[in-house]
């Protein structure tokens, strides 16, 4: 699977509250245990380089953005798995207010 698919495959699974370590690192996955998420619908996802993405989601608040690490092993099922993953509310249809 290329970065991108396992971006949008991971943070769909993230967002219909079943994460599976195939997409994510186990950091991650005890993070987010005890978090329910509540996405209507992904609106974007960008490639932000070979190793980053962002996922604009929406959600009954309004619209959040998450910016995701990747890494990259031949061992991984898919190739990349995801390593990191925070989000903030979008006060705009697009910004982060800070750089990478």
């Amino acid at each position: 699977m290329s970065a991108f698919e396992v971006c949008h495959k991971g943070m769909t699974e993230l967002f219909s509250n079943n994460p599976s370590s195939s997409f994510f690192n186990k950091t991650v996955l005890k993070d987010v245990k005890e978090e329910v998420f509540e996405v209507e619908q992904l609106t974007l996802i960008k490639m932000l380089g070979d190793y980053n993405c962002d996922v604009i989601a929406k959600d009954h608040k309004g619209h959040r953005s998450y910016r995701v690490r990747l890494e990259k092993n031949p061992k991984f099922s898919h190739l990349y798995r995801i390593v990191d993953v925070k989000g903030q509310r979008l006060t705009s249809s697009y910004q982060w207010e800070e750089k990478l």
